[in-house]
């Protein structure tokens, strides 16, 4: 029972920080954040946060991280049950809600900052995943389709982003499943 009440604990901590950080990241570059300013907004001691972290850049490689990691297992379980575009939707509509429940650290990562490393990470983490193609492209026109595919879906959140995300998760993964079913079929 003590475990439980510890891992809930550190839940909250780490999200308190989180969220701080989100707040201040929207406001200021990392180079000016402090761990000071940010253990006192999250209403967290800084020992605590040193337990975690070994400074802001390590705290935000490891939210890129945990992302990516979110992202790929995710993409890892339902893509052992796809096997066509229309499965795609169900995937693209869990995408955009994930977006949409972490839009403040999406909006800093994808739009206001353009964090080139989340991007590449996030990039590399969908190239390794098996999008369902017409099995009958050439490997050469998919090598190249590929990159083109990946830029689009992550243009088409970072519109939704500045958007404020005005449409449904499910319309805008209805957008991109549709895209990616007129060029290849």
């Amino acid at each position: 029972m003590e475990e439980k009440k510890l891992d809930r604990r550190i839940r909250k901590t780490k999200q308190s920080l989180f969220e701080a950080l989100t707040k201040l990241m929207s406001k200021k570059k990392i180079n000016n954040i402090t761990v000071k300013e940010l253990t006192d907004l999250a209403d967290v001691n800084r020992s605590t946060f040193y337990h975690y972290y070994r400074d802001i850049f390590d705290m935000v490689d490891k939210i890129r991280t945990e992302l990516i990691d979110d992202f790929s297992k995710t993409y890892d379980k339902f893509s052992k049950e796809a096997t066509t575009y229309d499965d795609l939707l169900s995937f693209f509509i869990y995408i955009f809600e994930f977006v949409q429940i972490n839009d403040g650290i999406f909006k800093i990562f994808l739009c206001d900052d353009m964090d080139y490393t989340f991007i590449e990470k996030l990039k590399d983490a969908i190239k390794h995943c098996e999008i369902p193609l017409d099995d009958t492209s050439p490997e050469l026109e998919t090598h190249y389709c590929m990159p083109f595919i990946i830029s689009g879906c992550i243009g088409v959140i970072q519109q939704w982003l500045n958007d404020d995300m005005s449409a449904s998760p499910k319309y805008m993964a209805s957008i991109i499943v549709k895209m990616l079913k007129t060029p290849f079929t």
